[in-house]
């Protein structure tokens, strides 16, 4: 069975920006009609086609629901792999904040204060927040080499954010 396009697989109109609440009615209408249960019946050849059906529309609503994921999948439709040469095309400003960044954190670790990793946490957030926003738009707006380099900084800025719960939930446990 070939990949379906997600936004079709599910009856979406194809874009960054996603109505959760349609997305969720969508997914539980198609999930519905492949569900085991309406298939008890039928031949095992029927049996497995639902079942391939039901993950395929289980993963679109996994990847459309996530807008990181949204956003990759989106570029890959497109043509343009999210994660090749993720470091490549970065700039310079937004190399320094990663090292100004990372440089805050070891300072915090240090430190053993979880009150101030949790203000680093809430301006990295904000961050997140406004390259979502950006990739997004340039997403929508078929910037594609743009789109991936925001892209890869919000991957970055997602993989720090895990980094930075981490150490804070790690920081608690010893206060």
């Amino acid at each position: 069975m070939s990949q379906p396009d997600y936004f079709e697989l599910l009856g979406l109109a194809r874009g960054f920006e996603v109505d959760t609440q349609s997305l969720e009615r969508c997914w539980k209408q198609r999930v519905a009609t492949v569900h085991p249960d309406r298939f008890a019946g039928a031949s095992d050849a029927q049996k497995r086609v639902a079942m391939q059906w039901s993950s395929q529309i289980n993963e679109a609503y996994r990847v459309l629901r996530d807008p990181l994921k949204r956003a990759q999948y989106l570029c890959e439709l497109a043509g343009y792999r999210a994660n090749s040469d993720a470091g490549a095309g970065l700039d310079m400003t937004f190399l320094t904040q990663q090292m100004q960044w990372r440089e805050s954190l070891e300072q915090l670790r240090e430190q053993g204060r979880t009150e101030p990793l949790t203000e680093l946490i809430e301006e990295i957030e904000q961050d997140r927040l406004t390259r979502q926003t950006q990739t997004g738009a340039l997403v929508d707006s078929g910037q594609w080499d743009a789109a991936i380099k925001s892209l890869h900084e919000w991957m970055f800025v997602e993989k720090f954010l895990q980094e930075l719960t981490s150490v804070r939930r790690a920081l608690k446990t010893t206060e």
